[in-house]
């Protein structure tokens, strides 16, 4: 059994950002996974002239850390943002209706009655309240009224984080909203504070990109890191406390070859189930709250169109659905509208999300059930004619982890178990946020932590960041 630094197991963008920001500050970090492929459902796909997403197609950034990440492992030639002058739609009565991002143009949309426009309007006025088990429905209801929440808020949540208003906890899914509150009182004057602060160059405007070959550029560029040493279809099948410290790793191969090792800092980078698996036999506690952790299952359908038999001019980034339109799916994207190579010459390519956990029991639709069914509403809402030329379905059984329910009770339970055992860690996206931003900065936070306990002093620290801080 030989001695290593630092193992992470599992090669999504968790484990692969913490990795990178490890390496990054002097460590030689070793990354285990067991698929055969690291990016975990990050992936980019390209066949017939298009380029589908497994999973996130668009990366939204306010952070200056994911910035210096992308410079920093070469990435800059490579991204490619949207413009931000495109509009964003959601379904009304029927209708693709613009949702305008400047209040006075939200205000002024004909989406809204005049109660509704006095109720949004008056968010200013409204007492700083809130708690910790409060849902992203209580919240917007609370702050902004009903309308907004049943008709932008619900498809925003269900849309993108696959989750239910209903039922998420509003400062785990909403964190800079609520923040704002905390911080302001109120956040329409905390945006406006912020919008003051970035004309001073002290905040950070959000800014939308992906990149040339796709999403997996990301997480392939940082797995390329000369510092990382990567196994891939490995997998952690025990783990446990070694004597002098340190953690003892047992791993097997795809031959079904078994190797131990020995390491003094241990990152478990998995989804919550496996987490668990592993961490039962030490401590059923932290097993078991992991254990809990419920993911909504969620269906991509990537449609590939001829441009001219579509309608609508696609102007946009695409639209939501809110519950009440009773449409198939949970919001359709116009990625090659986005994105330049994403559809071939004269063709464009529709992205719908369906299911989740609003929706669960569509994602067992036969792909015949879901494709007439996206047709019908897509024939309805932009005009599209004939049949798509290019079909791809990408099914996730487990897509995100659900921020539901007593969140902040069972994260805190679940880092109070972890302290019970030194030199062990958690970075997944079932902890501190869903999105591929979000990773990147808890993957700092991570290597931060682990860079600080190691006995020598690091070369180049990894960038001491804070995600609750509002910018």
């Amino acid at each position: 059994m030989c001695n290593a630094n630092i193992l992470i197991i599992g090669g999504g963008i968790s484990g692969l950002s913490t990795a990178w920001w490890l390496a990054e500050g002097g460590a030689r970090p070793e990354v285990w996974d067991a698929a055969p492929r690291l990016g975990g459902k990050i992936r980019s796909h390209s066949e017939s002239g298009y380029l589908t997403e497994d999973a996130a197609g668009i990366l939204m950034n306010f952070h200056k850390e994911v910035d210096q990440l992308i410079e920093a492992s070469g990435l800059s030639d490579k991204k490619i943002s949207r413009g931000t002058d495109m509009r964003r739609y959601v379904v009304h009565k029927g209708e693709l209706r613009p949702v305008p991002m400047k209040l006075p143009a939200l205000l002024a949309s004909p989406m809204w009655s005049l109660r509704g426009k006095l109720r949004m309007a008056t968010e200013l006025l409204v007492a700083k309240g809130g708690h910790e088990r409060e849902t992203v429905s209580e919240f917007i209801r609370r702050r902004l009224g009903s309308e907004i929440l049943e008709k932008v808020m619900d498809p925003f949540i269900a849309g993108t984080l696959a989750s239910d208003p209903d039922m998420a906890n509003a400062w785990a899914v909403l964190p800079r909203l609520t923040a704002l509150e905390r911080r302001y009182g109120s956040f329409t004057s905390g945006m406006f504070i912020n919008r003051v602060l970035h004309k001073k160059g002290r905040a950070n405007i959000a800014e939308a990109f992906s990149f040339l070959g796709g999403m997996a550029q990301l997480t392939e560029q940082m797995a390329a890191h000369p510092a990382i040493n990567t196994r891939r279809g490995f997998k952690a099948v025990d783990i446990e406390p070694a004597d002098k410290g340190g953690w003892r790793v047992t791993g097997v191969d795809s031959q079904g070859i078994e190797i131990t090792r020995r390491f003094a800092q241990l990152v478990i980078s998995t989804p919550a189930p496996a987490a668990a698996d592993l961490l039962n036999p030490i401590n059923r506690e932290l097993g078991k709250l992991l254990q809990g952790i419920e993911y909504a299952p969620l269906t991509v359908l990537h449609l590939g169109m001829v441009r001219d038999n579509i309608a609508h001019p696609l102007d946009g980034t695409g639209f939501l659905a809110p519950r009440q339109e009773q449409l198939s799916f949970n919001g359709n994207m116009w990625m090659s509208t986005l994105f330049p190579d994403r559809a071939p010459e004269g063709k464009v390519l529709l992205t719908s999300y369906i299911g989740g956990a609003r929706h669960p029991h569509r994602c067992s639709w036969s792909e015949q059930q879901m494709v007439g069914n996206t047709l019908h509403d897509l024939r309805q809402l932009v005009g599209v004619t004939g049949e798509p030329e290019y079909v791809r379905r990408v099914q996730h059984t487990q897509a995100l982890p659900l921020y539901h329910g007593h969140y902040y009770e069972r994260t805190e339970s679940i880092r109070s178990q972890l302290g019970k055992h030194r030199g062990l860690h958690l970075a997944a996206n079932y902890l501190d946020g869903v999105s591929a931003r979000d990773r990147i900065i808890q993957g700092a936070i991570t290597a931060q932590r682990l860079l600080n306990s190691r006995q020598s002093v690091s070369r180049k620290p990894a960038a001491h960041v804070n995600p609750a801080v509002v910018h």
